[in-house]
């Protein structure tokens, strides 16, 4: 259909001259006046709408976020550019764009906005006094050449027109006009920063430096960076906390190691690290050239001095939070294999995997999210919530419960009476407590039944007391190491991220997985993390062991719970 552009070209006078052409040009039609509007109104059959200039999101590139709902934004910066919306309970339609967006396209269209209003008052049966007082006529003020005029009407309408009393009326008609920044003849296309890129500068081991030296914009003749020189490669840093404003927002990608990028517009990758989980690190000169001008007020926030390399030893002691995620998901891919062993070795055909969960999910990628130091117990919540949501709601319980049919028609149901089927947490800790009851006692397939039932405290049958126990003792064991996703259940269920919370009963959870009671940090939240992933390489390990014993020549050996 076209696009919109802009060329420089030689006019007669062997000037540069700028030329844009619009998506299309539209006119007013009979009149002499040149230009076209932001916004048309258009009649259909359901009414008049707003409809925006398609030049406007054309020129910027903007994509409707969803056909129809009058949202553009800009992929390439992340913002909504431009807004249609009704309001007033239906009765007004308006269309919002931002300042900047407004001022950049006035720009390279080198057109004036003029915009008009206008509003009426009327006085219907006016008091005598005030009609006797009412001044009528015209006022105009200001003129075009001022970029801005009005025009005051104070007239007297006749009753007999409307066929009602007479009344009186005043009227305001007023035009101001928004002019076109100057554009730059020699580079119009050039990005124009927002701010002086002269006096911008950021903190480096060799003072302030204004990272624009290595950045292509339109020079002032005479003019000089302020702040020291240094190399390309000079380290800048910055708080973590300047990545959250990128986490979880459309178009853009954060990474482990703290890169951050918008599609492929922009990116800032090359030379960039994490320090810990405080600092940001990357390289000054990839910092000019990585962001966009518009971008550079915000990290200029969170720049911060260099730290020494005592201070970065001290920094990096604290495990990083993405560390101690991916050694979770690790552990969980472990769990797997464990778990496919398992079911070969009784013969489940085709083995079924145990654990679906993704670090590609909202619950996996927000595990990651920068974890501010000055976080409250609402943050510690919401991430030990995250992490059930990823280990526990990630278990496929079917598959579970097809292996435990598997070694026994009721295994998959709990000692209750009448017998209910277990959960995800449940199905997997008695899982767990099979393959360590295999691995001990290398009972028949037939006995592990009994066994569960004797370990778990709920037979009623007679059994020896050294073997009642051994069992007792091995199912003890699994209850401690099954302690950090209990926690999770626990704190999910009293924590009060979608209810009432109940704070005695989370405190209780905390302290029985050895944390304080309140007031929990990232230090906290970094401890669970690896008590969980160590809770789930225990069950990985009873689980391979289980199943080597399966497969050999001890499953149907001697059978201890006979004695």
């Amino acid at each position: 259909m076209g696009k919109p552009g802009s060329s420089l070209y030689y006019g007669e006078s062997e000037k540069k001259e700028y030329r844009y052409t619009p998506f299309h040009q539209f006119t007013f039609g009979p009149t002499s006046a040149v230009g076209e509007p932001l916004v048309f109104a258009r009649g259909t059959t359901s009414g008049t709408h707003l409809l925006v200039n398609p030049d406007l999101w054309l020129f910027f590139e903007l994509e409707e976020k969803t056909c129809g709902n009058g949202i553009w934004w800009d992929p390439q910066r992340g913002v909504e550019a431009v807004v249609r919306r009704v309001i007033e309970q239906g009765n007004l339609e308006v269309v919002d764009i931002r300042v900047d967006y407004l001022l950049r396209y006035l720009k390279v269209r080198q057109m004036s906005l003029i915009v008009a209003h206008y509003r009426h008052l009327h006085l219907f049966d006016p008091k005598e006094s005030t009609a006797e007082a009412f001044v009528e006529g015209d006022i105009v003020l200001g003129a075009p050449e001022q970029g801005a005029k009005a025009l005051l009407q104070n007239c007297r309408i006749r009753g007999d027109i409307l066929g009602g009393a007479p009344f009186l009326q005043r009227r305001l008609h007023l035009w101001f006009e928004i002019n076109p920044p100057d554009i730059d003849m020699e580079d119009p296309w050039a990005e124009q920063p927002p701010f002086d890129p002269y006096t911008f500068t950021l903190p480096t081991s060799s003072g302030p430096v204004a990272p624009a030296r290595w950045r292509h914009f339109p020079h002032t003749q005479g003019r000089t960076f302020d702040g020291q020189e240094c190399d390309f490669m000079s380290r800048v840093c910055f708080r973590q906390e300047v990545l959250m404003k990128y986490e979880g927002k459309s178009g853009f990608d954060v990474r482990d190691d703290g890169s951050v990028s918008c599609h492929d517009y922009w990116g800032l990758v090359r030379s960039t690290a994490r320090i810990g989980n405080e600092l940001l690190s990357t390289a000054i000169g990839d910092f000019a050239e990585g962001l966009p001008f518009d971008e550079w007020p915000h990290w200029k926030q969170y720049a911060v001095e260099p730290p020494s390399l005592e201070s970065i030893h001290a920094i990096r002691q604290e495990q990083s939070v993405a560390q101690a995620v991916n050694s979770l998901t690790q552990a969980l891919a472990r769990l797997n294999d464990a778990f496919v062993g398992v079911e070969s070795s009784v013969g489940v055909t085709p083995p079924g995997c145990l654990w679906r969960g993704s670090l590609d999910s909202l619950a996996g990628r927000q595990l990651k999210w920068v974890y501010p130091v000055t976080a409250d117990d609402d943050e510690f919540l919401k991430r030990a919530t995250l992490v059930s949501t990823l280990v526990l709601d990630g278990l496929n319980t079917p598959t579970l419960r097809e292996l435990l049919c598997h070694m026994g028609k009721k295994l998959h149901m709990s000692n209750d009476h009448p017998p209910k089927e277990l959960g995800s947490r449940n199905l997997l800790r008695r899982v767990s407590l099979i393959g360590v009851l295999v691995a001990e006692l290398r009972p028949r397939l037939s006995r592990i039944p009994t066994l569960v039932c004797q370990a778990e405290g709920k037979s009623e049958t007679a059994k020896p007391c050294d073997l009642r126990m051994e069992l007792e003792a091995v199912y003890r064991r699994v209850q401690d190491e099954f302690s950090p996703l209990a926690f999770l259940y626990d704190l999910r269920l009293h924590g009060g991220l979608a209810h009432a919370p109940n704070r005695d009963q989370a405190a209780k959870a905390a302290i029985q997985l050895g944390l304080a009671p309140r007031n929990w940090h990232r230090t906290d939240y970094l401890r669970v993390l690896n008590l969980v992933t160590e809770s789930i390489e225990g069950i990985s390990r009873h689980l391979e062991t289980g199943a080597y014993v399966l497969r050999g020549s001890g499953v149907t050996g001697h059978d201890r719970g006979t004695e």
